[in-house]
Order: C-alpha cells, then structure tokens, then sequence
C-alpha cells in the first residue's frame, strides 16, 4: 500500500513537472503584456496630429494651447521613436518647438526651441524629470510609453468601473529618473488605463488617465484623451487629440536638430 501511494505522489509530481517548468514569474508576466501593450500602438510608420493642450489649475482657471505633432516610428530594434512637437496658440508659446528622439540605452536626446530666446536648448540628462512647458507632463514622460525602458513585474488583476485591469508595477531604468515607480492598470486589449506615478520618496505624484480610444488600420489603438492629474499641486493637464493622420510620408529631415530653426519660422 505504501508503495503504491509513494508511486501515486511521484506520477502526481512528473505530470505537474512540465507546468511548473512553463509558468511564468511575475517579472516574465508583467514584461509579456507590457511589451503587447507597447506593440498595440505600433505600426503606423509615420503620424502627424493637431492637439490641444489644456492647462487647469487648482481654482479651475483654464489656458489652452492648440498644437501641432509629428512622430517618426523607428523600425530599428534597438532604438526608440522621433517626435515632435509644435506649439501654434496662445502668443506666449507660439513658435515652441520640442525634438524628441528616443533611446532605448542610452539617455534621451531632446532638443528645445523657445522664440524668446531665439536658439535651441539641450535638455540636460539631469533635468528630463523637469515640467514640460508648465504642463504635469516632464520631458521624460515622452518616451514613457517604450516598455523597454523599465523593469516589470504582475501584481495580479483589479477592478475598476466595473471592468477588471491587469496591474503592473514598472522601474525606471533610467538613474536620473524622477519617478520611483509606476503602477499601470491595462485592460484585456492591451490598452493602457490608468498610470500612477511615484516620486523619489515613493509619495504617489500624478496620476494618467487614458481614454476615447479609436482603432487605427484595424489594429492600432490610441487614445484621443489623456489627462494628468498632479496629487500634490492639484494641477491637471489635459491632451485632446482633434485628429491623426498616419502614415503620410513625412521628410524625415524634420527630425534632425539642424532643421528645428526652419520648422519654427
């Protein structure tokens, strides 16, 4: 009899074996649908879009910003996207021009053209964590959405507005970063939610918030909304997409650092 219990524990254990061999840690799970994720939005070569910018203070006061974007998708593997932004209103901002160019190693090149000042800044590695434009969205946060940029792990599902969410904890691998961590609820198609995000002392900072999402080519989701809330000034900033158009053979020369002065004029 206890022969044969002692075989019955050894089968049990042998055909459980391979399942334990495929399971997947938290750090394996999160990397998985964070990279879907990633690809969701992916595929579109090329993308130009008109937005506004609406900056709301803790009063309620309002001040918008009609702008004007532009985004290079990079093909090669080993290196992130270009972007850039071009604001259009009010006159104390017109003729703002942000360069973006991602990196997946090494720091972020960004590039800032400011009229006042009639010449382009280098944002320092030092100072991506700084406000972009006195929005709550920082320098850094244009390459926030690169999965490759961060180390994951899978908390486990959460309900929110009757929908349940994958939950995501992310670090920066970036050491200038300004955040400690982010913590992203994504929905069943792999679209993002909701990110908080920590301050260096860990204190939750802002909070963004994704919606109206439309499908591109049948495929791509983006998200015609994004709002940030600041938990601790009670700022918010809000993007609101008017339109995109992808792929339409933009000059890749508006990309390079040389041609900022010209797309400015």
């Amino acid at each position: 009899m206890k022969k044969m219990k002692f075989a019955k524990i050894i089968f049990i254990i042998f055909a459980l074996f391979p399942f334990y061999l495929s399971a997947e840690t938290a750090e394996e799970q999160g990397l998985r649908i964070a990279k879907a994720s990633y690809e969701n939005g992916r595929g579109f070569t090329d993308m130009v879009s008109d937005q506004l910018m609406i900056l709301i203070d803790p009063k309620g006061n309002e001040v918008t910003r009609e702008v004007s974007g532009k985004t290079l998708e990079n093909l090669d593997p080993n290196d992130g996207d270009k972007s850039l932004t071009y604001f259009k209103t009010p006159k104390d901002v017109e003729g703002t021009v942000m360069l973006s160019h991602t990196h997946i190693s090494d720091d972020d090149d960004q590039w800032l053209y400011l009229p006042a000042l009639g010449r382009v800044k280098r944002i320092s590695s030092s100072n991506k964590s700084g406000a972009f434009m006195g929005s709550e969205v920082a320098f850094e946060d244009f390459s926030g959405t690169d999965y490759r940029k961060y180390e994951w792990k899978f908390l486990g599902e959460e309900m929110e507005n009757n929908e349940t969410f994958y939950k995501l904890e992310s670090y920066p691998n970036y050491e200038n970063s300004g955040y400690s961590k982010r913590i992203s609820l994504i929905d069943n198609l792999n679209r993002t939610y909701k990110v908080d995000f920590y301050d260096r002392k860990g204190e939750l900072l802002k909070t963004l918030y994704l919606e109206d999402y439309v499908l591109y080519k049948d495929k791509i989701w983006m998200a015609n909304t994004m709002k940030v809330e600041n938990i601790q000034n009670k700022n918010i900033t809000i993007f609101k997409w008017l339109n995109r158009e992808l792929d339409v053979g933009i000059n890749k020369k508006d990309f390079e650092k040389s041609s900022i002065l010209r797309l400015a004029d």
